[in-house]
Parts: C-alpha cells; structure tokens; sequence
C-alpha cells in the first residue's frame, strides 16, 4: 500500500481504490463510506448524497495517479495483493450476490454505484420489466440504479439516452416509493436542459407534485422537507425554459428555504443537510449568471468555494464566473487549484488555465497546459484544437503535424459515435392512459 502514500491525491482518494483509509473529503468519499456501512452493517439509510459521479471520474483519477493496477471494471478483477479487507468483504458479497437477498443485493449495487462500477451495475442488474418493478420496492430501487448507471454511461460517450427505463419506473414503482419521484425528476431535468422540452418538462412536474403528495405522508420532517427542496431545484427548469425570471427566483427562493430548514438529528442527515445546501449556491450561482448579476454571481461561488474547499468543481465554477468578470488572474489562480484537487475537473481545469496563458500571448505556458489536460483526458478535442493554433506561432512544426493528425482521429471517432446513435429521435412523451372503470 506504500505507492497510495505517495502522493497526496492517492492517499486522500484511497477509498476509491481499495475502500481503505477513509479521511472524510468531499461529499463524494462520504457517498462511498456510508453506503460501505450501510452493507456491512445491514442498514438502512433513507437519505444519500446527491451527487453522482461517471466512470469516467474513475478512468481520470487512475490515470492521473498511474496506478493503472487499480484500473478494473469490476472489483472483484482487483488482483489480491492489492486488496484490503474492506475490499475483500465486498468482494465476498458480489461473488454471493445470486444468492443474497433483495434488500442486500440493493446495498451491494449501492455500493457499486457510489465506486463508479456503472458498467458493472448493468451485468448485476437484470434490465426489469414493468410488473417486475411493480412487484417490490428493492426491485424497483435495484432498476433505478441499474437505470442511472445507463444514464450516465451513455452521456460518458456522448450517447443519447431514451429515458424509457426511467419512465418505467416512474410509472410502475410502488406507490409511496421514494424512486417515482426521483425517476421522473430526473427525466424532468434531462428534458429541460438537454432537449429543451417544455411540454414533457411541464408532464413531468406535475407527475413528481402529484407523487410528493402521495408520499409525504410517510416521511419524517426530515425527509419531507429535504424531498421538496430537491423538489424545487429541478422543477425550476420548467420556468426556466418559459425565461419568467420572477418564478425562478422565487422557487429558488423556496428551495433553499426548505434546505436551510433541515435539522438533522443524525450524522448521515447533518452530512446530507449540508451537502444539499452546496449543491442548491452552485444552481443559485449558475441563476445568478443566467439573471446576468455578476456581482450575486461571484458572492455564491466564492461561498460554494469556502464550504467545500475541496471540491474542484466549485473551483472550476469561481473560475467561469471570474473569466466573465474580465478578472482573468483571479481566474487562473481559481483554475491553479482546481488542478491539484480533481478529478472531476482537472482536464478543463488545465485547459481553461491554457486559455487565459493564451489571451495573454503566454503561448509556452498554453502549450504545456493544453498538453496537461490531453494528460487528463487524451480523447478531448479543445486542447488539440488549440495546440493547433499555437504551433505556428511557436514555430514548431512537429506539433503542428501531430496536432493536425490526432484532430483527423478524434473528429472520425467522434462522427463515428454520432452515426451510432444516429437512429436516436429524441424523447416522445408517453401519457398513461386512465384506467376506466368496468
């Protein structure tokens, strides 16, 4: 285990390497150690991090750390002298997962899902039919994560993704199971920000109101009030797309109201409490931007910075709004230290960084920050783009060939990818039809 001590970016992500070691961080580490607990100790939280991360984060913390030992797709490919016993208890549990049973085989693909093992999810989880997911709620929690994980594969390659899986689930999950309402707002969400659809954006609003008031019931105070702050943060898109700035701002309003009034008894729910405040100043902060208020703007980001100061993320969102505010050095700075916390980030980090050296003429320093974030993510096209620009200027042909010929390669990948979900026609809103009564 000497190699994770190494370096400070290997030792404080150990845990997703080995699930040793666990240091507190970012709401992220904490997602991985409480769904660990939540397996071996055989309980039951109600309530999680939000946020989730691609395989991709995965990919990208392996290959900037070159412990390529630990790049595996499924745990259980972890060579035995590189796991610890955390991980090897895992490993007994997947290896036994036919034979477990529903509620523990939810807690094992739980796990897999906060480690990023997205692909892994799909071959554990069988995809489910209707009356499947209708039958039970694990079953119906199983095919929720087995349908994010799809998800977010699908957007690592910049596939398009039918949201049908999730409509199943929406529809057809018990009643008064948390997983209707976080399928549709999901599907809500990915309606009105990637295709831009009021009208399925609006079904889907009223869907998740009407599954709130049949759920709420059952909640604690906690619960409830934590459901209908995320409730707000998604369902402000629908005004969003419709540009009525008074409503967004007023049911921004009433999401954080609920955030800030969760009083967590436990310190699953303080972490959670917490967390969803964070990510609530990143959508006010990107509001801010949107309502073209600079000033609100830069106050939410530094804000985001100062509770979580490691989250490169929020670091690569001070720095947007720094760019926008003409204070580039600012930006840099920002930029600079998001590069030394991520993943998730780091390559744009590198690359922004590469920007602002060449909008000041600084062309060695872009060249070396460019081929930084090529480090990072050598699929990216930007870097190679403006490595291209850059080569004439610097006079180095050798680059200027490369560059041009790994262009050539990735734009080919990339319009093979497109041609691959060239079928793809988009979402079509699929209306249940009222039961009539015989």
């Amino acid at each position: 285990m000497f190699l994770l001590d190494n370096s400070p970016k290997a030792w404080f992500n150990q845990i997703y390497l080995n699930l040793d070691n666990f240091r507190g961080g970012s709401p992220h580490h904490y997602k991985v150690e409480f769904s660990y607990n939540n397996l071996v100790e055989q309980t039951s939280i109600p309530y999680n991090v939000q946020f989730n991360l691609s395989e991709s984060f995965r990919e990208s913390l392996i290959r900037e750390l070159g412990l390529h030992q630990y790049q595996v797709k499924n745990p259980l490919e972890l060579a035995p002298e590189l796991r610890t016993e955390r991980w090897q208890i895992f490993c007994d549990h997947l290896t036994n997962y036919p034979a477990l049973t529903k509620s523990t085989q939810v807690k094992v693909i739980q796990l897999l899902f906060s480690l990023c093992f997205h692909q892994a999810i799909l071959e554990y989880v069988p995809l489910m039919s209707a009356v499947e997911i209708a039958g039970n709620s694990d079953s119906a929690t199983l095919a929720f994560l087995r349908a994010m994980s799809d998800l977010m594969l699908h957007t690592d390659r910049n596939l398009p993704y039918s949201l049908k899986d999730l409509e199943t689930i929406a529809q057809n999950a018990p009643v008064g199971n948390i997983v209707r309402i976080s399928a549709g707002l999901q599907i809500l969400v990915d309606l009105a920000k990637t295709w831009k659809d009021l009208e399925g954006a609006e079904f889907w609003r009223s869907f998740v109101e009407r599954e709130i008031k049949a759920t709420v019931a059952s909640l604690d105070a906690f619960g409830e009030g934590l459901i209908m702050s995320i409730f707000y943060r998604g369902a402000v898109f629908v005004p969003l797309l419709k540009k009525n700035k008074a409503q967004v701002v007023a049911e921004m309003d009433l999401c954080q109201a609920y955030a800030e009034g969760l009083k967590g008894e436990t310190q699953n729910q303080q972490f959670v409490s917490y967390e969803n405040q964070s990510v609530i100043m990143e959508s006010r902060t990107k509001e801010a931007l949107w309502l073209k208020d600079l000033d609100l703007a830069e106050e939410r980001a530094r804000k985001l910075v100062e509770r979580d100061i490691l989250d490169p993320r929020y670091r690569l969102e001070l720095g947007e709004v720094l760019l926008k505010r003409g204070k580039v050095e600012e930006a840099v700075q920002a930029y600079r230290s998001a590069t030394r916390l991520g993943p998730p980030g780091t390559a744009v980090a590198w690359f922004m960084m590469g920007q602002c050296y060449q909008s000041w003429g600084e062309l060695e320093l872009a060249y070396d920050c460019y081929l930084a974030s090529l480090d990072c993510d050598p699929l990216a096209i930007s870097p190679v783009k403006r490595l291209g620009q850059i080569a004439p200027l610097l006079g180095d042909e050798n680059l200027a060939n490369w560059s041009q010929l790994r262009l050539f390669q990735l734009q080919e990948e990339k319009a093979k990818m497109e041609a691959d979900g060239s079928t793809f026609r988009g979402y079509v809103l699929n209306v249940p039809k009222a039961k009539v009564n015989a």
